[in-house]
């Protein structure tokens, strides 16, 4: 039976307001080896599918820094330190969009990279989503908000418009929720 590796030692090697990264010195279980390994301390992360009266999807698309390119995605960001998950989706939902909805049901929750990270992805599903106010976004943000029948994600997705591996699991997620809710 496979048992856990012990930590023997850890050390924050950078740290920044979104993520630190770190070095453990740990002890295989199975041969009694020590070995570096390095992973990123990080936050919670939340998304949201805003879903209108009209059966559209909110979708947001931003410039990615990672593959320097745009990416069309559904609102999301950090769990800020203390808190609630919940909270976060319909805070993120209003800063990003502007729109607000009284049903956010959560749908599910994913490990991002468990290889790397230890951190959830919590996703929350925004009924009757509408546009209430204006997006208030912070210096790092430039969105662009698109409504998108919902019945055309799957394209979306099979034409990679939407590429991001955690919205994809969203909808994942949406499809099994609609499922076990008819």
């Amino acid at each position: 039976m496979l048992k856990k590796w012990k930590t023997l030692s850890t050390r924050e090697i950078f740290k920044s307001k979104i993520f630190s990264l770190k070095e453990d010195v740990v002890e295989s279980p199975r041969a009694g080896s020590t070995h570096p390994v390095w992973y990123l301390d990080v936050p919670h992360w939340v998304n949201i599918i805003p879903v209108t009266a009209d059966n559209n999807v909110v979708l947001v698309n931003q410039y990615r820094f990672g593959n320097k390119d745009m990416s069309l995605e559904i609102p999301g960001g950090m769990v800020d330190p203390g808190e609630d998950p919940k909270e976060a989706a319909i805070r993120e939902l209003y800063e990003e969009t502007g729109y607000e909805s009284s049903q956010v049901i959560e749908i599910g929750k994913v490990l991002p990279n468990p290889a790397l990270m230890a951190n959830y992805t919590f996703t929350y599903l925004a009924l009757e989503s509408k546009k209430t106010g204006m997006q208030q976004l912070d210096g790092m943000e430039d969105i662009e908000i698109t409504e998108v029948p919902l019945e055309k994600i799957p394209s979306y997705i099979d034409e990679a418009k939407i590429e991001h591996s955690l919205v994809i699991s969203a909808f994942y997620f949406l499809d099994r929720y609609n499922a076990n809710n008819v």
